[in-house]
């Protein structure tokens, strides 16, 4: 299933925006909802930009109160391989469960443009959940429900997403600077 997003960043032009998502992103977690923690795990420097893989844990604290109690920490985490195109503004994306591997695949785009106002940071992406990663899920049922599963996880996944943006805003804000 397709998705996009869309987050803004006011007084900040393309070039400052793209060097903050690429370069400053573990910097950025307290400016961010919903994340716990970035950490780089590798970075290779190419001539056309970083290939970098993070992880990423989500704050625990936005998940619902009676599912808290089960998870752990590493069960909110996933690799996001990241290949940046510099003379672009771009990056593709692919993130991975660091637990829950072949559960689905999630892949996309995140461009900056320019904005009147400063800068967007436009995200697009496909999330396929693979039915038979869902334990005691008849395979039967799992056609049918699928799409309503990949169409909830991305509603919760595109504010979190769109968040980037604010994050950035957050961080310039705070006087934060590269």
């Amino acid at each position: 299933m397709r998705f996009s997003a869309e987050g803004r960043v006011t007084g900040a032009g393309v070039d400052k925006v793209y060097e903050i998502v690429r370069d400053k992103l573990p910097d950025l977690v307290p400016f961010l909802d919903n994340v716990s923690m970035i950490k780089e795990l590798e970075r290779e420097e190419r001539p056309t930009g970083p290939r970098i893989l993070n992880r990423w844990r989500a704050d625990a604290g936005q998940a619902p109160a009676i599912a808290r109690k089960f998870l752990k920490p590493e069960m909110l985490e996933w690799l996001d391989h990241a290949d940046w195109v510099d003379a672009e503004t771009l990056v593709h994306w692919r993130i991975e469960s660091a637990v829950f591997k072949g559960m689905y695949t999630c892949s996309g785009t995140n461009s900056v443009v320019a904005d009147p106002a400063g800068a967007r940071i436009v995200i697009s992406g496909e999330l396929h959940v693979d039915p038979k990663s869902i334990p005691g899920l008849p395979r039967l049922l799992a056609r049918k429900i699928l799409p309503t599963i990949e169409h909830y996880l991305i509603e919760r996944m595109k504010p979190n997403m769109a968040s980037l943006g604010t994050g950035v805003q957050r961080w310039l804000v705070a006087g934060q600077s590269s």
